[in-house]
């Protein structure tokens, strides 16, 4: 069965065709503005429903191997993937033979996932006691001014670290949400 992917973990509507994800890994990049890490790129393969994780692995070592992708060191000295020219010219010329919605959605995640981990990079979230529960602070760094400086009070430890959790997943959201509240009235 060389064509069959493994498909335990990939939701209905995702690639069950080893080339398929191979033509996602290199959309994918061909499609980012930066070389993407291992874990970046299945996060967000992995995020999508889309493609097997043994799959992701096995596909992008074939597509180091073939000269589609090569392997590079960001400026923080971490392993990254980039694509090549035989790999860009293989994502443009096969693209379509993804559904648009699989190529739609990994971007969109890619993005999204992107933002996230930027913003996180610029929010510090921390949890101390207080006399009677917890205080739990946010700030959301920006150039020059903080975008955001809140304290809240939580009654448990527990759910101090719901409360960052929730926040470290989406806090772009959060700051739209709470901008949205104090400018709407």
């Amino acid at each position: 069965m060389p064509f069959n992917a493994f498909v335990g973990g990939v939701q209905p509507g995702g690639l069950t065709n080893e080339l398929e994800v191979k033509i996602l890994i290199c959309y994918l990049l061909d499609n980012m503005e930066q070389p993407l890490s291992f874990d970046q790129l299945n996060e967000i393969l992995q995020s999508t429903g889309l493609v097997n994780y043994f799959e992701f692995a096995e596909a992008l070592s074939d597509l180091l191997k073939s000269g589609h992708l090569r392997q590079e060191q960001d400026n923080e000295g971490q392993e990254v993937y980039a694509i090549t020219e035989v790999g860009s010219v293989m994502s443009q010329t096969l693209k379509k033979t993804l559904p648009l919605s699989v190529r739609e959605k990994t971007i969109e995640t890619a993005r999204h996932l992107a933002e996230v981990h930027k913003c996180m990079d610029e929010v510090e979230i921390h949890y101390q006691p207080a006399p009677d529960g917890y205080i739990l602070q946010m700030v959301m760094k920006d150039i020059g001014s903080d975008l955001l400086d809140m304290k809240v009070f939580l009654p448990t430890e527990e759910e101090c670290i719901q409360v960052k959790e929730r926040i470290e997943n989406d806090p772009a959201t959060l700051y739209a949400n709470i901008l949205a509240l104090l400018i709407q009235g």
